[in-house]
């Protein structure tokens, strides 16, 4: 039951994060902040195979990831911030994958701006696609893979 309750926190920060993001076009960092928290007060929890080292190199990977992403301006600092807590969230193993799902949700959102003429953004609903895709599937990247 705990486990199945787990699995909505990156869900239900990542919908706040998106209500933010299209209002104001910045996502508070106490959002990302506490994704941190609870995803190290998690190693304290038997529910969870994830290590520390894998939480933290999986947040220090994304935080990279995501800083060659703003450096390109495909992300701003908000994204950049919670990509980073995915990553502590998910850990090293899932940056990748869930890095791909909010790829391919971006691009529809990026097609729409261009068409509009946009210069940027809210990148937060197609983090919050990901998080989404890479919860209820985590293993669907690797299925496609040998499908």
């Amino acid at each position: 039951m705990l486990e199945a309750s787990i699995v909505w926190i990156p869900i239900v920060i990542g919908a706040i994060a998106v209500v933010f993001d299209l209002r104001s076009r910045e996502i508070p960092d106490s959002l990302s902040i506490v994704l941190v928290l609870l995803a190290f007060l998690q190693l304290a929890l038997p529910i969870t195979s994830l290590t520390w080292w894998s939480r933290l190199l999986g947040g220090l990977v994304a935080l990279m990831v995501g800083a060659v992403l703003a450096y390109r301006d495909g992300f701003g600092g908000g994204d950049v911030k919670l990509f980073a807590a995915l990553g502590c969230w998910f850990g090293i193993g899932g940056v990748f994958p869930l890095a791909l799902w909010i790829a391919l949700a971006g691009l529809p959102l990026a097609l729409i701006a261009a068409a509009r003429k946009q210069v940027d953004f809210a990148y937060a609903p197609a983090i919050l696609i990901g998080v989404c895709v890479h919860s209820f599937a985590p293993h669907l990247l690797h299925q496609l893979a040998t499908w």
